[in-house]
């Protein structure tokens, strides 16, 4: 029997036996995310990638837990994943407009498996090939894991992240945050990927379970939201990526859970 731990104040510290839960669940959605980027081309609708995300989704066991998150207005997203191009930096609801060669596309989808909770996203090029934002993603990707710890301030990590985004000439994006998981889709703590230094210092523990998602951008950096209440976008239009995975911090280092 899943208990209600979600409902305690603070972070939750999970068990060695809820990691190999959690684990699962994340390998479950980070195959499904490597299958869903195989979809992404010319001409494909955001709303075909959602499709099939949901029907995936229920074929492996799952739930589409995405479509039920509310936020902002109100209404439930609706839909099993986001499905970000361009200028949109996240929480995108997927559409029917087709995808064109050369964009950049982000496709973010959150699984619920047997109680248990995961969140994934990365960013490809439609037609294939590599991008400038892409190698700073990278970077920057790979200095947040290197960087975090048992013992180590949030800060810490999000300065290493956004030093290696500058080293390639872009820039970190302001206003979103990583978020804790495992029972619930969305616990504590809340981890900002441009942390405010007048906020108490946020220190990684043994037991943490949280989602890692640095995203960069070509512009200033800054974001504004959409009408709709949901999609958060570049306030000067620039391109934006990003990737998610969830991470566990155990007490001699961490583990990326994703389905490697």
């Amino acid at each position: 029997m899943i208990d209600l731990r979600q409902h305690l104040r603070g972070p939750q510290l999970y068990t060695q036996d809820d990691f190999a839960e959690i684990e699962r669940a994340a390998g479950r959605a980070r195959t499904i995310l490597d299958e869903l980027l195989g979809v992404v081309a010319e001409g494909v609708a955001p709303l075909d990638i959602e499709r099939e995300c949901r029907r995936r989704v229920l074929d492996a066991g799952g739930e589409p837990v995405m479509a039920d998150v509310v936020m902002g207005q109100g209404r439930p997203f609706g839909a099993s994943c986001s499905v970000c191009a361009d200028d949109t930096v996240a929480h995108a609801r997927p559409d029917c407009r087709p995808l064109r060669t050369g964009q950049l596309v982000t496709v973010d989808l959150m699984l619920g498996l047997d109680g248990w909770h995961a969140d994934v996203a990365d960013t490809v090029v439609v037609g294939g090939g590599g991008h400038p934002l892409l190698e700073a993603l990278d970077a920057a990707w790979q200095a947040g894991v290197d960087a975090m710890g048992p013992g180590v301030p949030w800060a810490s990590v999000a300065a290493a992240m956004a030093g290696a985004a500058e080293a390639h000439d872009v820039r970190i994006i302001r206003g979103l945050a990583g978020h804790g998981i495992g029972l619930a889709p969305h616990e504590l703590p809340v981890l900002p990927l441009v942390p405010d230094p007048t906020d108490p210092a946020a220190i990684l523990r043994p037991g943490m379970v949280f989602t890692l998602e640095p995203a960069v951008t070509s512009g200033t950096g800054r974001v504004i939201d959409s009408e709709d209440g949901w999609a958060i976008r570049t306030a000067d239009g620039a391109p934006a990526v990003a990737r998610e995975a969830v991470i566990v911090i155990e007490t001699d280092g961490i583990r990326v859970l994703d389905g490697a």
